[in-house]
């Protein structure tokens, strides 16, 4: 079978399953399993394949079909332009988070302490220590796997022992600590919808993406307990649901911050700013 071929018949047969990114999908799964780049399949597209590759094709076809994400079937998610290793145990960094870290970057002072709660695959962390190398970054989970896979991030970009990782739930692991900054990108989908999501979401870990009472529960957490842990005129920085906007706003005032909400690139409220 030529490359243009098994390109065809991959993207009807995930079109016809249901999955709405086809194309991109069977090209970013083809060129990982032929070590190329997407452009290049076009070029070389009446190239016959091995037998070893239609069978490695294959496999990556079947697990993709099944709706596992492409980013845990390769491996790797591109975020903040930088390449970060995912599996099953952390969740996979969404380009609306960038605007978090943009924030982040923006707010956070020089030479200043930062701390990101529910660190997951360590991209927020490392995105900041990134573009900001004078920060002192910290960064918590409560799973010790997930830690795992944000150590090797955070070596792999940065170098060894530039972010201090602390395991614990949210801020547990921090007593005694305080930051100009922190950033938070907690769960915020109600549980009771998890059987209408798309199917994509249930390779994902539900802690990450679950929490209670709508899905508010964990933001209200954050919101109250984060001032103890903030330094004067410290900023919390927060990923929200698009529907929680007054919610944060009436809660944050109430624990004596000052809200703004900043909408994502759709459009939608995405971002709370709260300032002390």
């Amino acid at each position: 079978m030529r490359v243009s071929q098994v390109l065809a018949d991959l993207s009807d047969r995930m079109n016809e399953t249901g999955i709405p990114s086809a194309v991109l999908d069977t090209e970013l799964l083809v060129a990982h399993a032929l070590c190329t780049d997407r452009h290049r399949l076009r070029v070389g597209g009446d190239r016959e394949l091995t037998p070893e590759e239609e069978r490695l094709i294959g496999r990556l076809a079947k697990r993709r079909l099944q709706f596992e994400p492409v980013a845990y079937i390769l491996g790797s998610k591109e975020f903040y332009s930088l390449d970060f290793t995912v599996n099953r145990n952390v969740l996979i960094p969404r380009p609306e988070t960038e605007l978090l870290v943009d924030m982040a970057v923006y707010y956070a002072r020089l030479n200043s302490s930062v701390a990101d709660i529910g660190t997951g695959s360590g991209a927020i962390a490392v995105a900041l220590k990134h573009e900001r190398p004078d920060l002192d970054v910290h960064a918590t989970d409560i799973s010790a796997k997930a830690l795992a896979v944000a150590r090797k991030n955070a070596t792999r970009l940065l170098g060894k022992n530039r972010i201090r990782f602390h395991r614990g739930s949210l801020f547990e692991p921090l007593s005694g600590l305080r930051f100009q900054v922190i950033a938070v990108n907690p769960p915020y989908v109600d549980r009771k919808t998890a059987g209408s999501l798309q199917p994509d979401l249930r390779y994902e870990p539900e802690s990450a993406l679950f929490a209670g009472r709508g899905g508010r529960e964990v933001v209200e957490r954050v919101i109250q307990k984060s001032g103890r842990f903030l330094s004067d005129g410290g900023v919390l920085i927060m990923e929200i649901g698009d529907d929680m906007k007054e919610f944060v706003k009436k809660t944050g005032t109430a624990s004596g911050f000052s809200v703004s909400v900043l909408n994502d690139y759709s459009g939608l409220p995405r971002v709370a700013v709260m300032k002390m």
